[in-house]
């Protein structure tokens, strides 16, 4: 009688915990091209990271990209600056080998995620001999009429197309840069 009472104990856990609903929709098809991007230095999820970067020198930001496949399209996913620094006079936003980047109209700065695969690169800010100052670099746009929120799910969207769409993260959009 011991031995039935114990295997009933040990197997009715696992009969109940099959049968629970997945709570993050896995498998649903509405979220199957939601992917979800940035900071990899999660502080302590204020927006509160910094970085130093000397003048003449190059700091490298890591990003993440998150994805669950690999797709037959690429992703773009955007970042933007804006500060007292001087963007072109103390600093420059360069890629891996020192190229300077141009924004697009909106002020943006591209990055490229091929497949969709996830992974991680880097932001790179060139400190030139210009003046000392503070600047962010986020993934909303400094503009947005329609502020960040943590409840709307709305206001996170980094960039959508009609493949996909990407999402920031509300509590890790941006980090503060001083040029010293």
């Amino acid at each position: 009688m011991k031995k039935i009472l114990l295997a009933f104990m040990v197997l009715v856990p696992f009969i109940f915990t099959n049968c629970k609903k997945d709570p993050w929709n896995n498998g649903d098809p509405a979220y199957e091209h939601i992917y979800y991007y940035g900071f990899e230095n999660w502080g302590n999820l204020k927006n509160d990271v910094k970085y130093n970067v000397s003048r003449g020198t190059t700091l490298a930001i890591p990003v993440q990209f998150q994805s669950e496949r690999v797709r037959s399209y690429d992703v773009n996913t955007f970042y933007y600056v804006a500060g007292t620094a001087v963007r072109g006079t103390d600093y420059q936003m360069v890629d891996s080998t020192g190229t300077e980047l141009t924004p697009d109209s909106n002020g943006a700065f591209i990055m490229i995620w091929p497949k969709a695969v996830k992974g991680v690169k880097n932001i790179y800010v060139k400190a030139l001999n210009g003046s000392t100052g503070t600047f962010l670099v986020q993934t909303f746009d400094p503009n947005a009429a329609v502020p960040i929120s943590n409840t709307d799910v709305s206001t996170t969207t980094n960039n959508k197309t009609d493949q996909y769409e990407v999402r920031a993260y509300s509590q890790n959009y941006k980090v503060t840069v001083t040029i010293k």
